[in-house]
């Protein structure tokens, strides 16, 4: 069970991305949140990117409390889940 579905934590808000791109091979998908990380650096010089974007939005979303995790399939895209906690008033 992912943390953002266990029933003991508190109320979180779910958000997700997808994209049509290669895919990410199942064996790199928590690696790319390192930081300086990318699947395929060869294109990097063309495409730009430094590999620190998935690095500090992990940064940003644990800070405030939440969790961040992408599925992929090759060439079919992927999909990146970030959850956040929600506040209730009192």
């Amino acid at each position: 069970m992912h943390p953002s579905t266990h029933p003991l934590l508190p109320p979180h808000l779910l958000f997700s991305v997808t994209d049509e791109g290669r895919g990410i091979p199942s064996e790199k998908l928590e690696s790319i949140f390192g930081r300086f990380q990318q699947v395929d650096s060869s294109d990097s010089r063309q495409k730009g990117g430094t590999g620190l974007g998935l690095a500090i939005c992990r940064s940003i979303v644990q800070q405030h409390g939440g969790d961040i995790w992408a599925e992929s399939e090759i060439g079919q895209g992927s999909t990146f889940y970030f959850t956040l906690p929600i506040a209730l008033e009192q």
